[in-house]
């Protein structure tokens, strides 16, 4: 079906999206299909070896007997991947390439054949992640994680029946994803309330109902529900189709990505393993939602003042350690449109309290009981994370992007850094 089928929101006719979106039980059979309508005469497959299994004995002979580049097990979305996905690519002489797996998977191919040209289908092998119809690639360059620039795959495969056979742990994780939108998107509308970005109510209204479907049959994806996982893999598609739309990943990623990514930062420069990035938003967004929940009863704000930078460089430096170098750059860029912010803020916090009462966002018990009907995690002992870690990293994360939300409206009306340990409290994580 064409990708428009898949909302009730008109979707513009001038932006890279995906073309056609194949969602349902067996859609893994016409993989060979659909890749030979948009890839080329000779296609590339690139997996690992968990997606290759969970697909093989689904996909059309034609697809099977394609050239195979199975990367190792647990691959990560870096550069150095990106780029022997791109040599493989480009060497290899391969009009195009079919992504088997999901986030990094998908990130990997998306970003390669970006930077070669060249298209791209993904048949997606987890509800994992809402990256699969985004125009950007989650990658981790020179330790800092980072989105860049990729184009969209032409078409998306998600076969039902291989999403509900996936790791529950995987499910989890795009539910978690899923149920930030709400708060993320009013994170971008703040950041318009403060520097005139650009928000836009329309991607919110493209990914609504889906999300409403999904979040309601959250029960059915512990049961292996293939239609649970349907309705799930269809608001993370439409997820990614709002980032396309708004231009940049704003309706998606709020406050509490930064403090996953921080986490998956200082995890990857210590060489420990990163856990799954939608798990950590699961919890993430409980404790954004509390943070939502305070800035709604300040009503006569303790704003805080801007400090020099050479004061602000100190503080970055001892407190992020070893990844101070790639924080100093986006913290910089931030501090220095924090006067302008604050002073704006001061003019205007009344009338922001009452647009932000509009938005009617959902508290932590809402987020915690979507995710409990699912059975993913909504704590921070189910991250195994510690507490005194996680109100330090509250405290920090706002510093990794020059991009403002919650956390940094919570800084300048005086709520963090010192309430960090009671809206833990009030998240219940």
């Amino acid at each position: 079906m064409k990708l428009a089928e898949l909302t009730h929101i008109e979707l513009p006719t001038d932006l890279p999206l995906t073309d056609e979106v194949f969602l349902g039980e067996g859609v893994a059979a016409r993989a060979d299909e659909l890749s030979m309508r948009h890839l080329g005469a000779r296609p590339l497959v690139v997996a690992d070896p968990d997606t290759w299994a969970a697909v093989a004995d689904q996909l059309p002979e034609g697809a099977k007997r394609w050239d195979r580049m199975i990367l190792s097990s647990h691959p990560h979305a870096d550069d150095e991947t990106v780029e022997k996905v791109r040599a493989r690519l480009s060497e290899g002489g391969f009009t195009g390439a079919l992504a088997i797996g999901a986030g990094t998977v998908n990130d990997l191919c998306k970003r390669a054949s970006h930077l070669l040209d060249r298209p791209y289908t993904v048949l997606g092998t987890a509800a994992s992640m809402n990256g699969y119809a985004s125009g950007i690639a989650a990658i981790m360059s020179a330790g800092l994680k980072t989105t860049v620039p990729a184009k969209p795959p032409r078409a998306i495969l998600l076969d039902t029946g291989v999403l509900a056979a996936a790791p529950i742990n995987l499910t989890h994780a795009g539910l978690g994803d899923l149920v930030s939108k709400p708060v993320s998107d009013t994170c971008w509308w703040f950041a318009d309330q403060l520097a005139g970005v650009g928000y836009s109510a329309r991607p919110g209204e493209i990914v609504e109902q889906a999300v409403q479907r999904a979040t309601e049959g959250a029960a059915g994806l512990a049961a292996k529900d293939p239609a649970a996982h349907g309705a799930l893999g269809q608001a993370l598609v439409l997820s990614g189709v709002s980032m396309v739309v708004a231009g940049s990943s704003s309706p998606a990623s709020g406050g509490e990505h930064l403090i996953s990514h921080l986490w998956d930062m200082e995890a990857h420069q210590q060489g420990r393993p990163t856990r799954l990035h939608g798990a950590q938003v699961g919890v993430t967004t409980c404790i954004t939602a509390a943070l939502y929940q305070r800035l709604l009863t300040v009503t006569e704000p303790a704003f805080a003042s801007v400090p020099d930078w050479a004061t602000e460089e100190a503080r970055i430096k001892a407190a992020h350690g070893d990844l101070a170098p790639i924080v100093l750059g986006p913290a910089k860029g931030k501090h220095e449109k924090a006067a302008e912010r604050l002073e704006i803020m001061r003019r205007r916090w009344p009338e922001m309290l009452e647009g932000l009462k509009a938005r009617r966002l959902p508290t932590s018990d809402e987020i915690r009981s979507i995710l409990a009907a699912a059975g993913a995690p909504s704590t921070l002992a189910a991250l195994n994370e510690d507490r005194q870690n996680a109100a330090r990293v509250l405290r920090l994360a706002r510093d990794i992007r020059d991009r403002i939300t919650v956390l940094d409206v919570a800084y300048d009306l005086g709520v963090l850094p010192d309430a960090a340990e009671s809206v833990l409290n009030d998240a219940a994580v």
